[in-house]
Parts: structure tokens; sequence; C-alpha cells
């Protein structure tokens, strides 16, 4: 009972801890500092409780600072919410944009996702592939939730009663909406997403009442599936998540469950199945308890293929004998390895018991505590200079490497024209280096990185010139070979007025980040009312609220 005690001091003063820090601040002689970061004055943060006594640091002294305001200071005062005893949603990986196609059925913890260029699940495309999450969201405490969706292509997210994102064939973009949720009370949400070309990531943040963004937790998303397809319901926290389909062919809907264990003398398909030519799909996580090689052994009378860690060990899908087939795989102790286990049954319940064995370890059943149904989403691998996602190359470039994100509505060679709202309203054209309208393609960005004058269009061609004018539904060139050119919009990626610096501005200070995905650069601050004056070298003055700032960095020399 004492262990027990200790294990839960130890999780909710975890909880506190991640609750409470709201933001950090680094100093160049290294020292840190945490809890609610904050502008001051015009030359200094504060930092520490929403309540109590707190750090003043002079940002002529800041390396960095990550601001993340929590919604609710006072919340954030009284420490951790209550927590849910959520375990994740059910996603349907799709092989076609359209939400159709061959389906692979699996619980992710939570929608944090970056694939890059790397497929979403093994054996699915990398490209021209669609995902939907379902489930239900249980706030944790009363009060308005800000949810950000971060998507390359396009997705659109459905919380209670908010529905953000856009279901087009774009990349990299960002949208955020706010609901008023009550604490306790679970509500339907579900995020659907499709791929159409080049890199891909989905990703869903959340920012509450006494909590800064990042990531939903597991503990707070629940799956929903109709009872038809799920009359067991989804119940088990550990062993594999059974997809039975009414074919051999692992297609169209499944009826879903979580099998504890993988040892059946007779796989017994759901009741309205037919007792023949059927299959089931098993999903989910192994937890390896040695660093070693590992033999995993299936016996059965059907056809079985099983991959682990990406891995195909198994590949008998034509057998009709009662076999033992083995095959092997090197593992790290305490990684989590993905595991696929296809089963054909041709002429009815087969015999199937898949176990694993080591130098170190006898043999068991596949199951139990070291199996887990739902799968923990990787973390991106760091690509050698810095990844740079697609979001972060859509919005106005200055020649000092400022981005401004905020959609353009004209511009000519005097001024660069916002949609209304944004922040700066306008910016000077002899200051813009490039205007970029939509996702560039992976394919095409080299044709940018030159920097020649011109216009990037849709097809891939690059015509050189300079900008005459750009208006609301079309582009005017002077092209360099045809003279006065105009172009429709729709056929626009990108403008470039000029070069981009390979260093800030000198006068530069800071580079200050928002939530937008903008970036200043900043050689002075002047704190306002409710937001913060900006004073940058190629932008100009930008007013920004306190609640859009992400993150600040000073300029290294």
């Amino acid at each position: 009972m004492k262990k027990i005690i200790q294990s839960i001091c130890t999780v909710l003063l975890a909880l506190v801890s991640c609750f409470a820090m709201a933001g950090t601040v680094t100093t160049k002689d290294g020292q840190g500092f945490t809890g609610l970061v904050q502008f001051a004055d015009a030359d200094h943060l504060s930092v520490g409780p929403a309540k109590g006594p707190r750090k003043l640091i002079a940002l002529a002294d800041v390396l960095t600072a990550t601001f993340d305001p929590p919604l609710n200071p006072e919340q954030l005062a009284q420490g951790a919410p209550m927590a849910g005893k959520g375990r994740g949603l059910l996603a349907a990986y799709h092989d076609r944009p359209n939400f159709k196609g061959r389906v692979i059925y699996r619980l992710d913890e939570t929608i944090d996702h970056q694939w890059r260029s790397k497929n979403p699940v093994f054996d699915l495309p990398r490209d021209y592939f669609s995902v939907r999450w379902s489930g239900e969201l249980e706030a944790p405490v009363t009060g308005e939730y800000t949810f950000t969706l971060l998507a390359n292509d396009g997705g659109k997210l459905k919380v209670g009663t908010l529905e953000v994102g856009r279901m087009e064939a774009l990349a990299g973009f960002r949208e955020r909406g706010k609901v008023t949720l009550q604490g306790g009370k679970r509500v339907p949400f579900v995020f659907e997403f499709f791929d159409n070309y080049g890199e891909a990531s989905a990703r869903i943040h959340w920012q509450g009442p006494g909590f800064q963004a990042g990531s939903i937790p597991l503990r707070q998303l629940y799956p929903a599936v109709p009872v038809a397809r799920a009359p067991k319901g989804l119940a088990g926290q550990h062993g594999f998540l059974g997809a039975y389909y009414q074919n051999r062919f692992f297609y169209g809907d499944a009826v879903l469950a979580i099998d504890p264990k993988l040892d059946f003398a007779a796989v017994k398909p759901p009741k309205e199945f037919a007792d023949k030519n059927y299959s089931v799909r098993w999903t989910g996580q192994l937890k390896a308890t040695h660093t070693e090689e590992y033999t995993f052994k299936v016996e059965t009378d059907e056809g079985v293929r099983f991959w682990v860690g990406g891995k195909l060990v198994v590949n008998q899908l034509s057998n009709r004998l009662l076999q033992t087939f083995t095959g092997t795989a090197p593992l790290e102790r305490g990684a989590r390895y993905n595991v696929r286990i296809e089963s054909v049954h041709r002429t009815g319940g087969g015999r199937l018991k898949v176990s694993w064995v080591s130098k170190s370890m006898q043999e068991s059943v596949l199951g139990g505590n070291a199996t887990f149904p739902f799968f923990q989403p990787p973390i991106p691998e760091k690509l050698e200079g810095g990844e740079v996602e697609e979001s972060q190359m859509l919005g106005v470039f200055s020649w000092g490497g400022s981005r401004v994100a905020a959609a353009v509505t004209t511009a000519d060679d005097s001024a660069v024209r916002f949609e209304e709202g944004s922040f700066p309203a306008r910016m000077s054209t002899v200051n813009v280096a490039r205007i970029v309208l939509k996702p560039v393609p992976e394919r095409y960005r080299a044709r940018l990185a030159a920097q020649r004058k011109g216009v990037l269009l849709t097809n891939g061609d690059f015509i050189e010139g300079e900008l005459q004018e750009l208006k609301t539904d079309w582009l005017t060139l002077n092209s360099v070979l045809f003279g006065i050119k105009v172009y429709g919009r729709g056929e626009v990626i990108a403008l470039v007025l000029g070069k981009i610096a390979d260093k800030p501005p000198r006068s530069a200070k800071f580079e200050l980040r928002l939530e937008d995905g903008s970036l200043l650069f900043a050689r002075r601050f002047k704190l306002v009312k409710g937001s913060v004056e900006v004073d940058d070298p190629t932008v100009g003055k930008v007013s920004v609220p306190l609640a859009e700032l992400e993150a600040l960095r000073a300029v290294k020399r």
C-alpha cells in the first residue's frame, strides 16, 4: 500500500509540474527560470508564479524565453486540473485521400504526427492517403479552450460545437479556434486529414484554463465507435486491437475488439460473420524487456503474416496446414515497437498462437503487460540543418529574414497590404524579398532558393521579371522574355522581389516568434496595454497582442 501511495504522489507531482510551467527564461550566464513569463516593461521580462513574488530579468541578459501564457493564470496558481481516464482515439488509415479503399485501424494515444516523407503506417503509401481520428474529449475543468490545427495537406477538426480547418489540397497551414467546454463532460471529437503530395504531418494542440499549449494527453481522449462495430467495447489496457473483416482481403469496415493475448484454439469471428472466408488484423505495440534478438513463433493452420517494427518476420499467407513458423528481430530494452499480425481464414475458425522468446526471457504467449493496443507517436528525427515545416514557408518575407504570416490582399511597387485585422496592416515593398501565396512543393523549392526575381507558377515554371501589380484575382508581371504578362492569382505559388540576407539586420537584437507562425526581428520594444510594439528594421513598427507571443531569442553575432 505504501508503494501505491508513493506512486500516486509521484504522478500527481508530475502533473502539477507539467501544468505549472507556463514558460521558461534562460539568461546568457546559463541560469534558467520557469513560470509565467511576461513583459514587465520595454526592457525587462518577469517570470514566476501567477500569484506571489516574481523575478525581474533585463532583456539585455536574456538568451531565450518562451511565453506560452495560460488562458487562466488564476487556475494555473491552483495547480493541475483533474485528469481524465481516457486512452486515446480510434484511427482509420485509408490508402486513398477520400477516406475510401483499404483501411488499417489503430488506436492512437494522441494526434501529434510528423511523418514528413515517410509512410504514415507501413504498407500504406507516402502520398494520397487519408486518416480519420474519432472519439470523445473530456475537458479537465470548465472554461474556454483554444485548439490549434497544424496540417499538411488538408484537415478539419470538430470538437463539440467547434469546427476549424480546410479540406483542400493545401500544405503546411495552421488554424485556431476557441470553444467553451464543461469540466468532466465528454464531447464528440473528430479530426479528418488527407495528404495530397510531398511531406505530411497532422498535429492538434490545445490550451485551456490553467495549462499551456501542447498536444492533447491520452487521458483526456476516449475512443468511440458504433456498438455494431465494437460490440465488446474497446476496454483493455494491454493486448492488441483486432479488426475482423467479412472477407479474406482486410477490406472495408471491420468489427473491432481488444484481444488481451494471441492464443486461440480457434479464432472465432463475430456472430454475424459467415463461418469461413474472413480475415483478422491485429495492431498494437510491443515493449522489449532486454536488448537482444528475439525469436517469434506462430502456430496456425491458416494463412498468416507478422511484422515487428516494420520488419516482416513471418510471411505465410497461403498456408493451410497446422504448422509453426518462426522469425527473429533485434529489440532494445524499454523501446516500443509497432506490431501487426494478419490472419486469413478460408475454411473457418483456425488455430492461432503467437509467442516470443529470447536468451534472457522464457517463451511466453504474446500479450499481457508487454503489449499495448494504443500507439505512441514517434518523435520525429532531427534533420541536419534543422527541419523547416511547410507552414513556415508561407507569407511575406523581408530582405532581413522577417516573415509575416498574414494573408496578402494586394501589392504594387509601393506597398504590400494584408487582410483586415492583421498586424501589420501593410509593409513597404522596398523591404519585401518574397511573397509566398501557396504551399511550395518540395520539388520546386530550389527555384525559389536561386532568388531570381520573378514568379513561380503552379505548373513549376519560373518566369523572370518585375512585379507590376498583385490584385485579388490576377497578377501583372513585366517579364524579361515576354514583356507584360497577366496571370490568374490561382496560377501563382510565389513572387520573388529580391534576395533574403543570410543574417538578420545589424540593428536587430532579438528574434521574436508569434503564435501565427510569424517571425520578427526586434531592435527595441515598447509596452502598451495588452500588447507590445515591436520595432522590426525591415517590417517597421508592429503592435503584437501579448497573447500572440510564443518565443524570444537573442540574435547571435
